[in-house]
């Protein structure tokens, strides 16, 4: 293993134990940030760190996101638009502009084809 670090530790590296490639030093990377830089310094790429340590340094922009996305269906959507449209159209209620989108939308749905052109 350690002819393994050797062979694919960063060429280029800065003295006193600096990474060329991330903020960190090379004692504090594990085998595969020891990879993950020498890939980076040999092919001269420029990418964020991938160190174990690097997760605790990242700043807000650089971690990954976890808020939570929601699905919203293409059927839902068309209901929100029609609702939308009649909510600024007429003077209903929300609540009557989403069963009358609804309604709407399920007599389109239901009319043949050649009646709807």
């Amino acid at each position: 293993m350690i002819a393994m670090r050797a062979a694919l530790a960063p060429t280029a590296a800065a003295p006193s134990g600096d990474c060329p490639v991330c903020p960190h030093q090379t004692d504090a990377h594990d085998p595969i940030a020891d990879r993950f830089c020498a890939a980076t310094a040999a092919g001269a790429l420029h990418r964020r760190c991938a160190c174990a340590a690097g997760g605790r340094e990242t700043t807000k922009e650089e971690r990954p996101m976890t808020a939570r996305i929601d699905f919203v269906s293409r059927y839902d959507q068309r209901v929100a638009k029609v609702r939308d449209l009649l909510k600024q159209d007429t003077g209903l209620t929300d609540t009557a502009c989403q069963a009358l989108a609804v309604r709407l939308l399920h007599l389109i749905d239901e009319t043949p084809e050649d009646l709807r052109r």
